[in-house]
């Protein structure tokens, strides 16, 4: 996700499975456009697609203002966990795990197939992404097939307590965290800067801030990720989720490493 990767394409545009922002009346020009509406685009989408759990509760688990949220079936909501929705909705989507003493509150979107621990909030998870451990996300844009090690931390609020900017951008926004693409994977102890750009398919190592813009297919600092051993390591990620890259999708990949290494 370079800085042109910060404005959306119609596939960017999908509200919890079932609709598009473009349905709410708005045509948003940038990513961190779906942060600042995430309030206003759940409560269109609840309303749509009703409330309540369809997936497993356990009994420790704290739900506040569970009228607020909505849990897919297949997914599990387990020991301890706390979802806050008073500040804002909560959907969590098919077979997704929160994992026992987390902290997730609204507004929150979490896609299918994610295994979530630690504190989240105001953010959007697409969908097949890791973030099972301790650690806080807040304000943040996370795709599909992300992996985030454990003690991974976003800042979404500057020390100066002026508004952030993305890849060179003024978002006018107080609190706003990062943006990162697909397949990207973030080494344990990782602390995100406030206001980063991630790239796709990006591997950054732990222990440091990051910079504020991470090219695509970046492999630790400088390096590049080479194509062969990004699709091996894709598809073990995804066999452990039963999925597989198709062949437009490599295809689409392929195109993108083309314009990363250029």
């Amino acid at each position: 996700m370079e800085p042109s990767g910060l404005f959306l394409k119609e596939a960017d545009l999908m509200r919890c499975g079932a609709t598009t922002v473009a349905d709410h009346g708005r045509q948003p020009q940038y990513a961190w456009e779906l942060i600042v509406s995430l309030k206003a685009d759940l409560e269109h989408d609840l309303k749509l697609l009703g409330s309540g759990s369809r997936g497993k509760v356990h009994p420790s688990a704290v739900l506040y203002a569970p009228e607020n949220m909505l849990i897919e079936s297949g997914a599990e909501i387990e020991a301890t966990a706390v979802l806050d929705a008073r500040s804002g909705p909560i959907y969590i989507g098919k077979n997704t795990i929160v994992r026992p003493q987390a902290y997730l509150r609204g507004p929150l979107s979490i896609g299918p197939e994610c295994r979530i621990g630690g504190e989240v909030s105001q953010t959007i998870i697409v969908g097949y992404s890791n973030k099972a451990h301790f650690g806080f996300l807040g304000h943040a844009y996370i795709g599909e097939w992300v992996n985030l090690g454990a003690g991974t931390t976003n800042s979404n609020l500057k020390n100066t307590y002026g508004t952030v900017k993305l890849a060179g951008v003024d978002t006018k926004q107080q609190f706003m965290g990062c943006l990162i693409g697909d397949f990207a994977k973030l080494g344990i102890g990782t602390l995100i800067n406030t206001g980063t750009v991630i790239g796709f398919g990006a591997n950054v190592l732990g222990g440091e801030l990051t910079p504020k813009v991470i090219p695509s297919f970046t492999w630790e600092k400088e390096k590049k990720y080479r194509l062969d051993d990004f699709f091996k390591a894709a598809g073990r990620m995804m066999a452990r989720r039963g999925v597989n890259l198709t062949a437009e999708e490599r295809e689409k990949i392929n195109q993108l490493y083309k314009l990363a290494i250029n």
